[in-house]
């Protein structure tokens, strides 16, 4: 949310109406929750609903609210299959050049779970490590970074990557990668607010609280070259 341009907007117009400062840190989701774990902040906007359960079942946090939604999509210099399984098949068929951000991040996570879902109908290999789960072979990157950093690079190397739909708008105009967008139940991507416990409830509930009403507008109308970032 914060590579789309969203986030800044909406802090922005938060501390206008309430007259607070926020300070917020851009991390994946792994590492976020990481932070609320430690007490380190007051609030969460993370999207990887399997960890965000287990961090409330473990007691961290509560009130988990969807604030937003979007899609995850692929960016490649050349042409995929409409469908999805046939698409990954296809980058593992043909060795193209992949950029995983292998940091734990709602998206590397998305990322792992396609793997692991052609893996029931395919016969590729998959392999378990420092980097994730992810496919075998010298055509597969995991850069340990953000996603703004894997799609410079899969623009710069030429190639595939797996991006949320707001980041993969805002980088377009300057790489050579084209977005593909897939209708697939799979690729949905809900944001969440989640509350900390023992951290500033009552300026979270105020943030939430703007998030559901004012930020819902801003969210809404929210674009990028003239298409939807994110959705309500």
């Amino acid at each position: 949310m914060r590579d789309s341009g969203l986030l800044d907007l909406l802090v922005e117009e938060f501390e206008e109406l309430h007259d607070v400062d926020v300070e917020y840190v851009a991390v994946g989701t792994g590492a976020a929750l990481h932070l609320g774990e430690n007490g380190d902040v007051d609030a969460l906007i993370v999207h990887a609903p399997e960890q965000e359960q287990a961090f409330l079942d473990s007691g961290y946090g509560h009130n988990r609210t969807q604030i937003a939604w979007n899609a995850f999509v692929l960016l490649s210099p050349d042409p995929l299959p409409s469908t999805l399984n046939d698409a990954f098949q296809t980058l593992v068929d043909e060795e193209r050049c992949f950029v995983s951000r292998g940091d734990n991040s709602g998206t590397h996570l998305k990322e792992q779970a396609i793997w692991r879902e052609l893996a029931t109908t395919s016969n590729i290999t998959l392999v378990e490590d420092v980097n994730g789960i992810h496919p075998v072979g010298d055509w597969y990157y995991s850069i340990g970074q953000g996603m703004g950093a894997a799609i410079n690079m899969a623009h710069e190397k030429g190639c595939v990557t797996l991006s949320d739909r707001g980041t993969a708008l805002q980088f377009q105009p300057s790489i050579s990668l084209e977005r593909y967008e897939f209708d697939d139940e799979t690729v949905f991507n809900p944001y969440s607010f989640i509350t900390v416990d023992g951290g500033n409830e009552e300026i979270s509930h105020q943030f939430l609280e703007y998030l559901l009403n004012d930020g819902r507008d801003t969210i809404a109308n929210y674009t990028i070259g003239g298409e939807a970032a994110f959705f309500v």
